[in-house]
């Protein structure tokens, strides 16, 4: 039985799209400090999350890099580390890719791949292991 369970977002997507509920926690206390729906993008290496929650959320910068979009054109992104929780489990040390304050939530597979879910299209839910 799955320990979270989130509804695909049909409101804002066709075909719908599978999103999750994350919570971003502060990095120095660890405190709940803003609540994200982010796409679930097992496509994407990195989460990417806004620049304004990264920082209310004491994000360390960790650096500029560059970074290849579904474009193919390279660009500089600032990247920070973070706490992010998913359901129960709690994800530390996300390199989050800053977006800008308007951006989209992604969840890459940097938090992806560490764990357990299931895709269920024809229910239209994501499921947390």
């Amino acid at each position: 039985m799955p320990v979270y369970t989130h509804s695909y977002d049909s409101d804002f997507y066709d075909p719908a799209m599978p999103v999750v509920e994350i919570k971003l926690l502060s990095t120095v206390s660890e405190e709940h400090v803003g609540t994200l729906l982010a796409v679930v993008d097992s496509g994407a290496d990195a989460t990417m999350i806004p620049i304004n929650a990264l920082e209310s959320a004491d994000s360390l910068y960790y650096g500029t890099r560059r970074m290849r979009g579904i474009t193919g054109q390279s660009v500089a992104v600032d990247t920070y580390f973070t706490v992010v929780q998913v359901g129960p489990y709690i994800i530390r040390g996300v390199k989050a890719v800053a977006i800008p304050i308007d951006g989209e939530p992604i969840l890459g597979r940097d938090v992806l791949n560490q764990l357990e879910l299931t895709l269920n299209g024809p229910a239209q839910e994501l499921w947390i292991d």
